[in-house]
């Protein structure tokens, strides 16, 4: 498995094999005070190579505080792409999934969303978590 793409979205949802989103691609967060609860939404394609389908994947994904200690609980899960009828031979499949997730950020730095399948890191994504007063005019 190879991660595709992996995008931060203030909300998107997976629908036919696309990802349909709403304020997609920020990487900062900015806050008036720390701490904060935040819900926000991934978007995670994943290309599953023809010798890889129609097999059971653990897939994992996680929130980091700029620490690298984990924020909240691990989203855990099985994914398993099959071969629809009239494949190529060779081809691989997309899957697109999009994860509704929700942190208490505490400390301000980078943060990051990291993708694991089989205890092997696929991807991550950094994002920073900044303290803005409101009258700081940003």
């Amino acid at each position: 498995m190879e991660i595709a793409f992996l995008i931060l979205t203030d909300y998107a949802e997976s629908l036919n094999g696309k990802l349909y989103t709403l304020g997609a691609g920020w990487n900062v967060l900015r806050f008036p005070e720390l701490p904060q609860d935040w819900r926000f939404t991934v978007g995670l394609g994943i290309d599953v190579a023809w010798d890889e389908t129609n097999q059971r994947h653990g897939l994992e994904m996680l929130i980091q505080d700029p620490d690298g200690a984990q924020l909240g609980e691990a989203l855990s899960m099985e994914v398993e792409a099959g071969r629809p009828p009239g494949l190529q031979a060779g081809q691989d499949q997309r899957m697109v999934i999009a994860f509704n997730v929700g942190a208490t950020f505490e400390a301000a730095g980078p943060h990051a969303v990291v993708v694991r399948s089989d205890d092997e890191e696929l991807e991550r994504s950094r994002f920073y978590v900044l303290q803005v007063p409101e009258d700081a005019g940003v």
